[in-house]
């Protein structure tokens, strides 16, 4: 879908037909973007050169010109001065030659922007609201011009002149609107204009563009990290809120990671660029937000239909409707209600009742840390009746400090010698380093609390549902290490001691989560990790349960440890489910309830982010996972889940409210405009309004509550 160049909205219509304009050209979804754009620039906070100053001159000295006419002829239609003037047949008089005389600047300020975007437009092969309304002006204006040089006539001036005013205002005002809701896109992909200095073979000052992976950096305090990368040296607190949304700055040190747009506060860092320019974890996001905007629910696809069709039929309304008054009145009369008819009609609104609902939505999320792929993403929360979450990581955390290591006492002659505690972990924690699941994290950071080096390691396959194999590098050569439960035993072809066996079984039933460690054929030792409720997940099961007719949980883990969460939680579980089986699990709640979400973040959780109406996954979570969902959480606040509950019913009952309105005011002011109840005036200051009514409820979606506010 073609987007506008200047506020960068997707241009209603534009899926299946051609955008207005022509090739080479700009492409604006309204005529308010095109004046931003051509007296702003891209930028409101860049300096405007000369030609935008002298066009934002022209606007405002339009606009006041065309309240003096109007001013004027309110004088002289009331008698004040100039005696009263006459809409019908009479003779042009000194009040007529002054009129002209103020309304023709007025004319040449306000009218060539519009006469451009109307060709534009017609070039383009649309007709459109500019078309529509230059006309109406144009024919105004054209029938006073005759009326003066026959000395006798109607004259419209005045009207033509405030109608331009009003709808130049009433178009710029609803673009500032936009403006201010996708500054935040923009701002996502800008890089900061300061230098860094630039470490290593080529040392020196370089700016963000010239940034290259692999290059080594230096950020002073208090500057915005231009790069994703890896310190490598340096202490600091990093503001992550452009990312994330929490305002609290996180400890970053030698070995973290951290990323683009974030801000050095008290400390200087030196860096290792890991991504740079569009490959920045922050451009990703607005560019996926751009790709959300351009995926519209099926809701939005209704209305650009119509919106193809309602300007034609306005067009035919006003020309019948023209016609009909002309034989029953006469020419004034039919063409007042002809512009009224094409005045009072408001495609606009109607073409951003959903797309700004939806991109004030998107920003909001993004404020908070949450990725939403696409717009029909947050109204297919608000149907969802179903959530299911995955229990590991993501309703339960996990810590070094409680991963135990144990070993069997006895092993059979033909087995190697079971290592001692550290090697046992030192190899899980090697093949366990390149993955992202919560279990792995937490064997990582047990064997660096230990101080553990780790071994060399290659050629890591992870087996979903199962665990993770490797080949790792022990005592000179590189030995086959898996780290995972019975279902990995099995892949392996791999029996263990039965001492380890009864180990397993009862580090289950207390609880926690046992993992074999295998190297090569034997079974060497066992991870015994406790698990703990995540923070605020008892208050996000309750809120999700008010939101929701059905809440579970679907794990891989033994049922002992889902029990244990049941009885914390009171929340249904289902224990030792494999991927598929997952899958299975929400088509049937999918069946007995309707659209289901899913919460996870392991790989073994990727399908079913897949399957679910709404995958959303957590950041700390496998990449897998966050490439099959429909939502990411970048802030990993589980309190996020019911607030996007939230927040997509919101979003639905405001694009809801648009609708109707849109509708019922096009149908009542047409037929009041029809029945010549309405001025042209009057109808283009009601069309104005309605645009502002329709983007000021969308905009009421930014006091959306906070996910701490939420019960």
């Amino acid at each position: 879908m073609q987007r506008c160049d200047h506020c960068d909205m997707p241009i209603s219509g534009t899926e299946d037909t051609a955008v207005s304009g022509v090739a080479g050209r700009t492409h604006y979804c309204c005529y308010g973007c095109r004046m931003r754009a051509e007296t702003l620039g891209d930028d409101e906070e860049a300096t405007r050169s000369d030609e935008q100053q002298t066009l934002l001159v022209r606007l405002f000295a339009g606009v006041l010109m065309a309240g003096f006419v109007m001013v004027f002829s309110l004088a002289v239609s009331s008698g004040y001065g100039f005696g009263a003037l006459q809409r019908l047949e009479h003779e042009v008089g000194t009040a007529h030659w002054v009129l002209l005389l103020a309304a023709v600047p007025a004319l040449l300020l306000l009218g060539p922007p519009l006469l451009r975007s109307a060709w534009d437009d017609l070039r383009g092969g649309g007709l459109t609201l500019n078309v529509l309304f230059t006309l109406g002006t144009t024919s105004a204006v054209v029938v006073s011009g005759v009326s003066y040089a026959r000395g006798t006539g109607p004259i419209y001036l005045e009207t033509a002149v405030m109608l331009l005013a009003l709808y130049t205002l009433g178009r710029y005002l609803t673009a500032r609107a936009k403006d201010t809701t996708t500054h935040v896109l923009r701002r996502l992909l800008q890089v900061p204009d300061t230098t860094y200095v630039r470490l290593g073979p080529d040392a020196g000052e370089v700016v963000p563009d010239d940034l290259r992976v692999d290059d080594r950096i230096r950020v002073p305090a208090g500057d915005v990290i231009p790069v994703d990368g890896t310190v490598v040296e340096g202490r600091s607190y990093v503001d992550e809120s452009s990312l994330t949304g929490e305002s609290q700055p996180v400890v970053k040190e030698a070995g973290d990671t951290v990323y683009a747009g974030t801000t050095a506060q008290d400390g200087a860092l030196t860096i290792d660029a890991t991504a740079v320019a569009e490959d920045r974890c922050l451009a990703r996001v607005a560019q996926m937000m751009h790709r959300a905007l351009e995926q519209p629910p099926r809701l939005a696809r209704l209305t650009d239909r119509i919106l193809r069709w309602l300007i034609p039929g306005v067009v035919g309304l006003a020309l019948v409707a023209f016609a009909g008054w002309w034989g029953a009145v006469g020419f004034s009369k039919a063409l007042y209600v002809a512009l009224s008819v094409v005045l009072i009609t408001c495609p606009c609104a109607l073409g951003i009742a959903i797309p700004l609902s939806l991109t004030v939505a998107l920003e909001q999320a993004g404020r908070k840390g949450v990725l939403v792929r696409s717009g029909r993403t947050l109204l297919d929360l608000a149907r969802a009746t179903a959530v299911t979450f995955d229990k590991t990581g993501t309703l339960s955390t996990l810590t070094a400090p409680s991963v135990r290591v144990l070993r069997p006492e006895t092993v059979p002659v033909e087995e190697a010698p079971a290592p001692a505690d550290d090697a046992v972990l030192r190899r899980a924690a090697a093949v366990e380093q390149g993955t992202n699941h919560a279990l792995a994290t937490a064997v990582v950071e047990a064997a660096a609390d230990r101080d553990l080096s780790l071994p060399a390691v290659a050629d890591v396959t992870t087996h979903p549902g199962a665990g993770v194999v490797g080949r790792v590098q022990v005592d000179g050569r590189m030995r086959r290490v898996g780290v995972g439960n019975e279902r990995l035993l099995d892949a392996l072809g791999v029996t263990g001691p039965p001492r380890l066996h009864e180990a397993f079984a009862d580090e289950a039933d207390a609880g926690r989560t046992p993992l074999y460690v295998v190297d090569e054929t034997a079974v060497v030792g066992l991870l015994s990790i406790e698990e703990r409720v995540a923070p605020h997940a008892e208050a996000v099961v309750g809120a999700v349960r008010e939101r929701s007719e059905a809440v579970s949980v679907l794990t891989g883990d033994r049922p002992a440890a889902a029990r244990r969460l049941e009885d914390r939680l009171g929340v249904r579980s289902e224990a030792g489910l494999a991927p598929d089986e997952k899958v299975d699990r929400l088509a049937a709640l999918r069946d007995a309830h309707g659209p289901v979400v899913m919460v996870g973040d392991g790989i073994n959780d990727a399908a079913a982010l897949a399957e679910a109406d709404v995958g959303i996954a957590l950041s700390s979570g496998a990449s897998v996972s966050m490439e099959a969902a429909d939502v990411t959480l970048y802030n990993p606040d589980l309190r996020l889940v019911p607030w996007l509950q939230h927040l997509g019913r919101r979003t639905h009952r405001v694009i809801q409210q648009n609708l109707w309105w849109t509708f019922g005011y096009n149908a009542i002011g047409l037929g009041l405009a029809v029945a010549g109840l309405l001025h042209p005036i009057a109808a283009v200051v009601i069309m104005t309004l309605s645009s502002i009514l329709v983007t000021g409820n969308a905009f009421r979606l930014r006091r959306t509550a906070s996910p701490e506010a939420l019960p």
